[in-house]
């Protein structure tokens, strides 16, 4: 299920990017691939933690820690940024002015 959900996060961040572009007029085809490679590369962190959690059941590898799940919550948390931040541009009134703050600290 954690693959799901993960799949959902990366996905509808995909979904508000490209709102998000056409609502701002700055849509590139340049852009789009590049945001595309790094979907990518998210998608192939959690086959290589499926990959490793299933190497660590049939080989002692020195540790035993759930690898994917890691991986996803990290992407998940990561996705969620960039959601907000996309919904924040499209629509800027929709997170108060507090919750921005945070936002603009960390980055």
């Amino acid at each position: 299920m954690v693959y799901l959900a993960t799949g959902g996060f990366i996905l509808l961040d995909l979904i508000t990017g490209i709102i998000k572009s056409f609502a701002q007029k700055s849509y590139t085809s340049t852009i789009m691939r590049q945001g595309l490679f790094h979907k990518c590369g998210s998608i192939l962190c959690v086959l290589f933690g499926v990959l490793v959690d299933y190497a660590q059941s049939i080989v002692d590898l020195g540790v035993n820690i759930p690898v994917t799940i890691s991986i996803c919550v990290y992407i998940i948390l990561m996705e969620c940024g960039s959601i907000i931040e996309n919904v924040c541009a499209i629509n800027p009134q929709i997170l108060p002015d507090k919750i921005k703050g945070l936002f603009e600290k960390l980055k």
